[in-house]
C-alpha cells in the first residue's frame, strides 16, 4: 500500500457539528483557566503533580505548575485546530483506498475524527485539572484518579474508531 498517493482533490468543509465541536472545546479551554483561576489563591504552594499507574501521588511541585494543564490544553487545541481547520483532507493518510466516489465520504470522516480528538483531549485536560483539584481536598481517593488514566487511554483510542468507519465506507 502506498501511503503517500495523491489523493483526489475534492473539497470537503468541516459541518456543522463539527464546528460546533471546536466552538465548544474553546469553551472547555476557558473554563479550565478560569477554573485554575478561581482555586489558585487557597491552593497550598505544593500540591500533587503526578500519579503513578495504581493512582498514588508520586510527584508534587508548586501550584503553579496547575497552569502547565490550561495553558497545555490551549495551545494543544489551536495547534490541532488549526491542522483540522486549514489542512486539505486529500493530503492526509488514510487507512484505504481513496477515490473520486468515496473521498468526500472519507475526508468528513477524518475531519470528524480531528474535531472529536480535539474536543476529547481538552476533556480529558479539564478533568485532569479537576482531579488534581479534588486530590487535594481530600475528596477523592486513589481509584478515582485511575479513571483519569483511563481517560486518557480511551482518549487514544478514537482514532481506531474513524479507522473502523473508513474502513466500512469502502466497502459500501
Amino acid at each position: 500500500m502506498n501511503w503517500f498517493k495523491k489523493h483526489p482533490r475534492v473539497e470537503v468543509k468541516p459541518s456543522q457539528a463539527d464546528v460546533l465541536l471546536y466552538r465548544a472545546g474553546w469553551m472547555v479551554v476557558a473554563f479550565n483557566v478560569f477554573l485554575v483561576l478561581g482555586v489558585y489563591a487557597d491552593l497550598p504552594e505544593t500540591i500533587p503533580t503526578h500519579f503513578n499507574f495504581l493512582g498514588r501521588v508520586d510527584g508534587y511541585g508548586h501550584k503553579s505548575a496547575l497552569w502547565a494543564i490550561p495553558m497545555l490544553s490551549a495551545g494543544l487545541y489551536l495547534a490541532l485546530g488549526l491542522v483540522a481547520t486549514k489542512l486539505k483532507p486529500w493530503l492526509m493518510n488514510y487507512p484505504v483506498k481513496v477515490t473520486e466516489e468515496n473521498a468526500p465520504k472519507l475526508y468528513s470522516l477524518a475531519l470528524r475524527m480531528l474535531a472529536v480528538m480535539n474536543f476529547c483531549f481538552v476533556m480529558a485536560f479539564l478533568m485532569t485539572t479537576g482531579i488534581i483539584l479534588l486530590r487535594i481536598k481530600g475528596w477523592i481517593d486513589a481509584g478515582d484518579v485511575q479513571l483519569l488514566i483511563g481517560l486518557w487511554v480511551l482518549n487514544g483510542m478514537v482514532p481506531l474508531y474513524y479507522v473502523y468507519k473508513m474502513v466500512v465506507v469502502v466497502r459500501e
